[in-house]
């Protein structure tokens, strides 16, 4: 009996812990990052038309300032590309990306298990940005 309350108690505690990280975590909403497919680096870049073979990931935050830019370097793959890519935004914190076109669907799962919101958009970087900055 002693021991099962021992396991009961710190069955207890570890769920108590847990409620209460669940409840720092909802208490600050989580920052934005964005990533902007587009077609080459520069800012007046137009965005990609599929997200997940874009040439290049612009990375904003909320505020539309510039965090850096990076090739996509799944562009050799033979295929996986996308999916490739949702995980990589993802894993660089991305909550928001940016494309014309909405990407195939092994892509679209990826990012709706990481909780990516994918938005489209027809123009340039520069056009978001200004967007983001509003």
């Amino acid at each position: 009996m002693y021991k099962l309350g021992n396991i009961i108690l710190v069955g207890a505690l570890l769920l108590g812990a847990a409620l209460a990280q669940a409840e720092d975590e909802t208490a600050q909403p989580k920052a934005q990052l964005f990533a902007i497919s587009a077609e080459s680096e520069e800012v007046t870049a137009e965005i990609s038309k599929l997200p997940g073979i874009a040439p290049y990931y612009h990375f904003y935050d909320e505020q539309g300032a510039a965090v850096e830019v990076v090739p996509n370097p799944f562009l050799d793959k033979e295929y996986g590309i996308g999916p490739a890519a949702a995980a990589m935004l993802a894993d660089k914190g991305v909550t928001v990306l940016i494309g014309r076109k909405r990407p195939g669907p092994n892509m679209m799962d990826v990012l709706d298990a990481r909780e990516v919101r994918m938005v489209r958009r027809i123009g340039t970087v520069q056009d978001v940005v200004k967007e983001l900055k509003e």
